[in-house]
């Protein structure tokens, strides 16, 4: 074999291996902030480190998946059969983990995985019908990775309740920093941001509102719809796009752990 054929070989699965990487870099954060913060405020349990393997495994058959269905284009083609493998791979994982926490979970860990299931397969069909980047797709998205959280927790012995009160505080979070980046790009697109302000507003008085009401999570967003706010009044150039980015996981990880302390 020649050197230039190792050459090709070693670009060809470098390229293969990149273009089965998910693209939506926010989703990493959405989908394993509040895992972790679970595992760490609930205590690591079995069940909860098979929700976590499933969750992340089925997070990672998402590209493998549109590239197998021919959703990336003709370059992404090039990798379909490593595609089809890595998303069988990927998807046994997923139902292995899950049915081992079905096994030993308790009723209300099993109610919450039909439920993590049902928004997962809702989630697929989102992206297979390519409506994963429009507004309603990306909220969508915020659902879907972030319920995992619930049998987590419920797996370590935290109230219903109080699991809930934690999913809205992400559902919230997530909420405000998706709309504030739509908003930096609507301003770069020099379009109106009057919604973006109007839902990152009323998601604001919802926290003043659930706080006052006796609520001790939904303060922990503060962080979050700060940035979001900031975001929304001085949107950056798009040069700053991947800063920006990091700067909201920075305060994601301040509202996780003012929740893993309250917890």
């Amino acid at each position: 074999m020649s050197t230039s054929t190792l050459n090709t070989d070693k670009d060809s699965g470098v390229e293969s291996a990149a273009n089965l990487k998910p693209k939506e870099h926010g989703a990493y954060a959405i989908l394993a902030i509040p895992m972790l913060t679970a595992i760490i405020s609930a205590g690591p349990t079995i069940v909860g480190i098979c929700v976590a393997g499933a969750s992340i495994a089925g997070f990672l058959a998402h590209e493998p998946l549109l590239v197998a269905l021919g959703h990336r284009g003709a370059r992404a083609q090039r990798t379909t059969p490593a595609a089809q493998h890595r998303l069988g791979v990927l998807l046994w994982t997923t139902v292995i983990c899950g049915v081992v926490a079905i096994v030993i979970g308790s009723t209300d860990v099993r109610y919450a995985l039909v439920a993590c299931g049902v928004l997962a397969l809702i989630s697929f069909m989102i992206a297979i019908a390519g409506k994963h980047r429009t507004l309603g797709g990306q909220l969508w998205g915020i659902v879907g990775l972030s319920v995992p959280c619930v049998p987590i927790l419920l797996a370590g012995q935290q109230s219903p309740l109080l699991t809930v009160e934690a999913w809205a505080t992400w559902l919230i979070g997530f909420g405000a920093t998706t709309l504030a980046v739509r908003g930096v790009i609507a301003a770069q697109k020099r379009q109106t941001r009057a919604f973006h302000m109007s839902v990152v507003g009323g998601l604001s008085v919802a926290v003043a509102v659930l706080t006052a009401s006796g609520f001790t999570l939904p303060i922990v967003t503060l962080p979050m719809v700060a940035m979001a706010w900031y975001l929304l009044f001085a949107p950056p150039p798009a040069k700053q796009l991947r800063r920006v980015g990091w700067s909201l996981v920075a305060g994601t990880v301040a509202s996780a752990c003012w929740m893993a302390a309250i917890l």
